[in-house]
């Protein structure tokens, strides 16, 4: 930038202010540049507001994919106190006959091994007085020792130390990742030792476990160390009967899932949950109604032509809140009857409208369930016959799986769902060419508005640098003018002196 030495000659000329008056149709080409910029921000950022709500709504939508949503089922048990359970949809719409024969069981020890009724006394594990370390709880231990613990298929060698108290070795058991657990009660001074897994193939097996390790186990903490009594059981039950056996009481068969507390007998009855299935046909048509009002509200939103962008010498001029009153209007509208908008909107009620023309019967439309749009100025919203719809899920459970879920070789064969997944899949991937994203254009190289905003970021660069240009010009022709007007004057103020003189 020059340096600016006018005033010297004292003409009394306002350079600044004639600078800029000669800088206003060049300034005006540039603000007219960032507001057209600014415009598209805007609109980028719009877009991607509309995008993020056409996304979360899709993947709603692909929910209603699923089994659990369109053919949930209820279950019941007459007695809970031997089984209860859950169904997913896979479940066939029958009563099953259950006996419990036996729970399945793991394995559980406890100081005095297998004596049900020891002597008095025995039943305790406790030799010293003190439990800081093992050698005080029992007067005899010295050193170290191995244990080897195996449950079924895994297995762990713990080093005893006894300078450790037996918390350290309850710690080791329970950290060791073998589905075994330890617990030592001081109270009851007496050690608890447990699988945490059942079945058959679950063990408490301490073979392996060197002399002194043996001798702890069966004479010390006083557990039972015979491998042979050590074992799991299966829970054998009678289903439908047929003998089954399971590893756990937590068991899924043909949907089914079952939870075993008790021997016993007890019926398990199946049936289409048809009150879940109206509630979700609710939520469905809910959402979708809030989807299109968005984007109805968006195309119809009102453009305010006049209102463009505040330069910063506008916005000066102006409080904040007069600010804020342009700039929302100045943001109105500029998605206003979008092409893109307005495709998916169009999709959307083809998609919920049309037919499943693969489907047989009575019910292969929205229509014929009573799912109706209302008139021409509610834009395609969605209104539920409630009694309609209840009794076409009464007459028909898989009504809303089959108008919902199936899949066709054409768009006229598909289920509403699946075409409404794919169109809005569709439409995002228009929003992403149009848009990008995201409202940042860091990331976005392809978008068409994310280079149209490149473009209009190089021209305010190259038109900034020309008025720079063009600015210090101006000022350097009005200082050269200043200094040979000071020039003169001095000249001028010499001859008069010399005259007098």
């Amino acid at each position: 930038m020059s340096v600016r030495t006018y005033g010297l000659s004292g003409s009394g000329m306002d350079i600044d202010q004639m600078v800029k008056s000669m800088m206003k149709s060049p300034q005006m080409r540039y603000d007219s540049l960032i507001q057209k910029k600014t415009q598209l921000e805007w609109k980028k950022a719009d877009y991607n507001t509309m995008y993020t709500a056409v996304s979360d709504f899709q993947k709603t939508v692909f929910n209603y994919k699923m089994s659990s949503m369109v053919s949930p089922k209820v279950v019941s048990s007459n007695d809970e106190k031997i089984v209860q359970a859950t169904a997913n949809a896979d479940a066939v719409n029958i009563t099953h006959s259950l006996t419990v024969n036996k729970l399945a069981k793991g394995v559980s020890l406890i100081s005095a091994g297998a004596n049900a009724n020891p002597p008095a006394g025995s039943d305790t594990i406790t030799t010293g007085a003190a439990k800081d370390t093992l050698a005080d709880q029992f007067t005899a231990l010295n050193g170290t020792f191995t244990i080897k613990i195996a449950n079924g298929g895994s297995s762990k060698e713990i080093t005893v130390d006894t300078s450790k108290s037996i918390y350290q070795l309850v710690s080791d058991i329970n950290s060791a990742g073998i589905n075994v657990k330890a617990n030592y009660d001081t109270t009851l001074d007496r050690f608890f030792l447990s699988t945490t897994n059942t079945g058959a193939k679950t063990t408490l097996d301490f073979t392996g476990s060197d002399a002194a390790g043996m001798s702890f186990l069966q004479n010390n903490l006083k557990l039972c160390v015979d491998p042979a009594q050590n074992q799991g059981q299966d829970a054998d039950i009678t289903l439908d009967n047929v003998q089954i056996k399971q590893s756990n009481n937590n068991f899924t068969i043909s949907g089914i899932t079952y939870n075993l507390t008790s021997e016993g007998e007890a019926n398990v009855s199946v049936a289409p949950d048809n009150d879940k299935i109206f509630t979700n046909v609710k939520a469905f048509v809910d959402t979708y109604n809030n989807m299109l009002d968005k984007l109805n509200s968006k195309l119809k939103e009102a453009k305010y032509s006049d209102y463009l962008p505040l330069t910063d010498d506008q916005k000066k001029e102006m409080s904040d809140s007069q600010i804020t009153a342009w700039e929302a209007k100045a943001k109105s509208g500029l998605l206003h009857n979008d092409s893109v908008l307005r495709d998916i909107v169009d999709k959307m009620r083809s998609a919920v409208s049309s037919p499943v023309s693969g489907l047989s019967g009575k019910y292969t439309s929205f229509a014929a369930i009573g799912i109706t749009t209302g008139d021409y100025s509610e834009n395609g919203k969605l209104h539920i016959d409630e009694n309609k719809l209840k009794d076409a899920i009464k007459d028909d459970p898989d009504v809303i799986n089959n108008l919902f879920d199936t899949n066709g070789s054409t768009s006229s064969k598909q289920g509403i769902v699946v075409r409404l997944s794919d169109s809005l899949k569709n439409g995002m991937g228009e929003i992403a060419r149009e848009a990008g994203y995201s409202a940042d254009i860091t990331d976005d190289t392809k978008s068409a508005l994310a280079n149209e905003i490149r473009d209009y970021n190089n021209q305010v660069s190259t038109l900034g640098k020309r008025l720079t240009e063009m600015e210090d010009n101006y000022y350097n022709r009005f200082n050269a003018m200043e200094e040979a007007l000071n020039k003169i004057n001095q000249q001028s103020n010499w001859l008069t002196s010399q005259l007098k003189g």
